[in-house]
């Protein structure tokens, strides 16, 4: 009985300092991606994102019906509604952090690769799976936010705005309308929810959205606020709920 107890909280304490390590590494790149975001002048910003949206509009043309495909498909075929919804997210994250790459966008590229890598943990270790018909009603209207202006995001495009912004709007390659997309389905995923992966995006999508209202004028971006805050909260309740859960289950055994 001792020895079972002493492995029990010897494998404990493993996961505790396991833990303890990744989140103080997600902490540092959250505290990197603020600070290399301010090393640069709001013109500068603008101007390589108005170069990115504008070279690769037809990339991202591509990229709006790919994804708006999979999303329709994602709702409708639930047998791999899980597969599809991964996918989504995963070409979102990847592309953004291919692109940020070849344009040398630094703070993109380091959390963007984070988000993927987080993306394919959370999946190869099965926590991340969606339930639609059990979301409720505040799930989906905070989602259907983040997808909608995922796909018009009315920056970075040429004139006409509102036409250009639906077609090109540089969603898979740029910071705010991927990370709304991407918080926007994992909105919908079902408890238990990727802890590190939810809490991460929501904290960078509320950084960007205030970056972005605040310095670079895109008032839009209160979208990604209204998002990136409900994600959290998802994640604040979960733990609340796991706690409790846990608690009820060592009074019983």
């Amino acid at each position: 009985m001792n020895k079972t107890v002493d492995l029990k909280n010897k494998n404990e304490m493993k996961y505790n300092w396991r833990s303890i390590l990744a989140w103080s590494l997600l902490g540092l790149a959250f505290l990197l991606v603020v600070i290399m975001t301010f090393m640069r002048t709001p013109a500068q910003i603008t101007s390589t994102l108005s170069i990115i949206s504008s070279q690769l509009k037809y990339y991202f043309l591509a990229i709006h019906i790919g994804i708006f495909l999979l999303l329709v498909t994602g709702i409708v075929w639930k047998r791999y509604r899980n597969q599809i919804f991964f996918t989504i997210i995963l070409i979102l994250a990847l592309s953004s952090t291919i692109v940020s790459s070849v344009y040398v966008v630094i703070p993109n590229i380091l959390f963007f690769g984070v988000i993927t890598a987080l993306i394919l943990i959370a999946f190869i270790s099965k926590k991340l799976e969606f339930d639609l018909e059990n979301a409720r009603i505040v799930d989906w209207m905070f989602a259907g936010v983040g997808f909608f202006f995922g796909f018009w995001y009315l920056h970075w495009v040429e004139a006409p705005i509102a036409l250009n912004a639906l077609l090109y709007s540089p969603l898979g390659g740029v910071n705010c309308p991927t990370l709304v997309m991407i918080a926007a389905v994992l909105i919908l995923a079902k408890k238990p929810i990727p802890i590190m992966l939810t809490t991460f995006v929501g904290a960078l999508t509320i950084y960007f959205g205030f970056f972005g209202m605040i310095l670079l004028g895109a008032y839009i971006d209160i979208a990604l606020i209204l998002c990136g805050s409900y994600l959290i909260i998802k994640v604040i309740i979960n733990r609340i709920t796991t706690s409790r859960k846990k608690g009820i289950i060592r009074l019983l055994s």
